[in-house]
């Protein structure tokens, strides 16, 4: 699959910087920019770009407006001893607006900026959860993380919880949400998968891949074998529900 290769490079480069298995650091916020209310999320992903120009970065995310719900890529950097925040979101390979705050696990105030217009509008994020699994100490249940993928009429926010015992968090479940109304469709529980879910990308964000967003098909990221593998969902039309296959499609070496 097209997504080894990157998946090796992301693996290695962590494998210097956390001896912990788990690499997930991630804050939630809802919030409104100008009178717009908004679902944003970061994850701190220092090492992760590899890019000359995007050296200082260490920050990926995903944010929606919870009026349309079609989820938008995050990327920029936190100076980690100001806490001053600049994050662009990014459309079609191209940074199209600016996010500017000051980072905290209470309230966050700032900016988001139009880069094409200069206009300027104000912003207000309001913490409500964080999943971090860098630490054999952390444990937590039912943090909900959007993700980027979403299909035409839906968009998708998994369910993650993580043990004392556990390495790494996991994604217990999978809201799958209409677009038009913010109403759960359906949710998808893996419980009965032997394999943990949702936790092979390194971006906390892609453990949901949509690569025909114009189908009702999608995967998700299953750790299992030597890389993680996927499980397959499709839709049903006879049905009117998505289906789960249980048995994971290991990627790579098993």
């Amino acid at each position: 699959m097209k997504h080894t290769t990157l998946k090796i490079i992301i693996l290695l480069i962590f494998s210097i910087n956390n001896i912990y298995a788990g690499w997930f650091k991630s804050y939630n916020y809802k919030g409104v920019i100008d009178k717009y209310p908004i679902t944003f999320s970061i994850q701190i992903t220092e090492g992760f770009f590899g890019e000359k120009e995007k050296k200082e970065f260490n920050i990926n995310g995903v944010y929606k407006y919870d009026k349309h719900n079609n989820p938008i890529a995050l990327e920029g950097k936190i100076n980690l001893k100001t806490n001053q925040a600049f994050i662009y979101e990014v459309q079609n390979n191209k940074n199209t607006a600016v996010f500017e705050f000051n980072f905290s696990e209470k309230e966050c105030k700032g900016t988001w900026t139009n880069l094409s217009t200069k206009k300027v509008l104000s912003l207000q994020l309001n913490f409500i959860s964080k999943l971090i699994d860098t630490s054999e100490k952390y444990a937590f249940k039912n943090i909900e993380i959007l993700q980027l993928h979403s299909l035409n009429d839906y968009y998708f926010v998994g369910l993650y919880s993580k043990q004392k015992s556990q390495d790494s968090a996991q994604m217990d479940q999978l809201k799958i949400i209409k677009k038009s109304d913010n109403s759960v469709f359906q949710i998808l529980d893996f419980s009965n998968i032997e394999t943990q879910t949702g936790n092979v990308a390194t971006i906390i964000y892609q453990n949901v891949i949509t690569e025909k967003p114009k189908s009702n098909n999608f995967i998700v990221w299953n750790d299992i074998g030597r890389m993680g593998g996927t499980l397959t969902v499709t839709y049903s039309n006879s049905k009117r529900k998505f289906i789960l296959d249980p048995n994971p499609t290991i990627d790579g070496p098993p």
